[in-house]
């Protein structure tokens, strides 16, 4: 496995790392919505790789739900679902690969998974700007979710680019808000970057205090962007990755998980030829294990399970503090 390929997909970890708290806005605001558009990278991807290569990156025939990258629906289908929200790749962004910015690490597959230069492999900004030529007037009952920076913060760490003093993640997370509140936005829900010191791609070695650092550095911004609009009508939910990987890492018995590890293989994928069809052996299908008891469903990627459970909890914040401030 070389160090791209571990790059490459190591922010999926951020799918299982979930806790939600709201911070306080305009109490007197409508706290009904009506809709949600999502952004962001493979947390929230719904499939949209599928529709690009006919569902074989990631390999649908292996398990990856119409290629999401884990073996069922993901969080934010869940969540939407529970809203009573309708949500489609109609309106919703997400690409596995994007940076906060404009720029999609997919691209270095660009050729291997045979996509011309007309086909968007985007970043979290990106998937904004396109939104808004389509939409150039929101909806202020819609709520407009953003998660991304794993990809940006990877990429430095391996290939020095992006720089991130010049281009910070915070910074695109600043100026995607921005877009969207000049358009109308009134509701924002971004997530918090989980420590990716501690992930298998940096634990150990010289890059782990950095990594740390910049995952900090990241939410730190996260804060100020909040901070930045108080006393404006603009609710932000904020979701505390770190915390709920704590949780759910260290307690995997008690949501119901027997291993932290993954069901697939990392070799499922096959980079230097992704869209062939992959006869990898699968162990854990020849003994007959259930995906259901894996935390993981591929190298770090969350399983369907995490996903229910993370949707859980991100409809009990929001139902708890968003609904419940709404009646005060």
């Amino acid at each position: 496995m070389n160090k791209f390929q571990f790059q490459l997909f190591s922010i999926a970890l951020v799918t299982f790392l979930f806790g939600c708290t709201t911070s306080k806005t305009n109490q007197k605001m409508d706290k009904k919505i009506s809709g949600i558009v999502v952004f962001g990278d493979g947390l929230s991807d719904m499939g949209r790789w599928g529709k690009i290569t006919d569902f074989r990156y990631p390999p649908a025939d292996l398990g990856f739900l119409e290629s999401r990258w884990t073996n069922g629906k993901v969080w934010v289908e869940h969540f939407a679902e529970g809203l009573g929200l309708p949500i489609s790749l109609e309106n919703n962004y997400a690409m596995g690969g994007a940076t906060t910015g404009y720029y999609n690490i997919n691209e270095g597959l660009r050729a291997a998974l045979k996509a011309g230069n007309e086909v968007a492999f985007q970043g979290m900004l990106a998937q904004v700007e396109a939104h808004l030529a389509k939409h150039p007037k929101l909806d202020d009952k819609t709520l407009f979710t953003l998660w991304a920076g794993g990809h940006d913060i990877g990429s430095y760490l391996d290939y020095g680019q992006p720089d991130l003093a010049q281009y910070p993640p915070a910074g695109n997370y600043r100026m995607a808000i921005e877009k969207l509140v000049q358009a109308g936005a009134k509701n924002i829900l971004i997530g918090t970057m989980p420590d990716m010191g501690y992930t298998p791609v940096y634990f150990g070695t010289k890059h782990q205090a950095e990594a740390s650092r910049l995952c900090a550095e990241l939410n730190n911004g996260l804060d100020k962007i909040i901070e930045s609009y108080k006393g404006r009508d603009i609710r932000f939910i904020k979701i505390d990755g770190a915390a709920m990987f704590s949780e759910v890492g260290m307690s995997p018995a008690r949501y119901g998980f027997k291993t932290t590890e993954a069901y697939l293989p990392f070799t499922a994928i096959n980079f230097a030829d992704p869209l062939a069809k992959n006869e990898v052996v699968i162990p854990n299908k020849e003994k007959g294990l259930n995906p259901d008891d894996f935390m993981n469903w591929w190298a770090v990627s969350a399983s369907a399970k995490m996903h229910q459970i993370l949707a859980e909890k991100a409809l009990e914040a929001y139902k708890k503090q968003v609904l419940t401030a709404g009646r005060q």
